[in-house]
């Protein structure tokens, strides 16, 4: 009976760690180890009122009753009655000689509790007459303005935009004028670098612009020296642009994980959510 009555209390029971603490004890059938713990939490929780309160008074009325006690398992019965005047034992939880020295405290107290009874019933219907002011209040309100007029949009960003060219990131953050001015650097030195390597291989590939022989305009066959020359413009203008692309793309990779948001909500205004569900429908 009483490996129940501790699994009925170890269940119900709060969880604060002191109480815990005390249920161990109490399972363990350490009534006194019990008690003091409860009278401790007690001590610096004076004002509780909840249901840690109502079975920490149970567990030291139980525990002093079993310690043979029975003016301090009275004083906590007496208050677990006043948390709750309508507390019972249930006598297939607890064992009969409990159940009954409780009740006696009851009975005894029957005067007492039932005013405490009656001005709880009427609490709990002054409770129940503000909440349902409060319905209502709100129903009411919501029959003269309408149905809520905006609406939340959930965008989803995704990760990857962070590492795309052509300011693909800054786009996805809600900075299109810096996203256009990264795509356009990003765009016309992609297309510099291919115009060099295009005219790189078309001044390489023209039989007209070789030599076979050293001559005056050719010191190192088989290119001749103004092509040679030009080639090696050519090469500087696509190394350098192939280093500002990847400077711009850097930068822009950079600034996209700076300002980058997973998810971003956004009220929507009535002309907005109107405008939505027209091209919705």
């Amino acid at each position: 009976m009483m490996a129940l009555l501790a699994a009925v209390i170890l269940l119900a029971g709060p969880q604060a760690p002191d109480l815990k603490r005390a249920r161990d004890r109490f399972e363990f059938g350490a009534y006194a180890e019990a008690a003091g713990t409860i009278r401790a939490w007690l001590a610096e929780h004076p004002d509780a009122s909840g249901e840690e309160a109502i079975e920490a008074y149970r567990m030291l009325g139980i525990s002093e009753f079993k310690l043979g006690d029975l003016a301090q398992a009275r004083t906590a019965f007496v208050s677990l009655l006043s948390l709750d005047p309508d507390q019972t034992l249930d006598p297939f939880l607890f064992e009969p000689k409990v159940v009954e020295f409780f009740d006696e405290v009851k009975q005894e107290h029957e005067p007492a509790l039932a005013p405490l009874r009656e001005r709880r019933r009427a609490l709990e219907e002054e409770k129940l007459l503000a909440e349902e002011a409060r319905a209502k209040l709100l129903t009411a309100e919501q029959a003269r303005s309408g149905s809520p007029t905006k609406v939340i949009r959930i965008q989803e960003r995704l990760y990857m935009f962070n590492w795309m060219p052509f300011g693909a990131g800054q786009f996805q953050n809600g900075q299109p004028t810096k996203g256009t001015v990264i795509a356009a650097a990003e765009l016309v030195l992609a297309a510099v670098n291919l115009g060099a390597i295009f005219y790189h291989n078309a001044l390489a590939q023209d039989p007209s612009r070789r030599c076979s022989t050293p001559s005056a305009n050719c010191s190192q066959p088989p290119y001749t020296d103004s092509v040679r020359r030009d080639i090696s413009n050519v090469d500087l203008v696509k190394y350098i642009s192939a280093g500002l692309f990847w400077g711009v793309y850097a930068y822009g990779v950079y600034d996209a994980h700076r300002f980058y948001v997973p998810r971003v909500e956004t009220e929507l205004s009535a002309r907005e959510t109107s405008v939505k569900l027209s091209f919705d429908f």
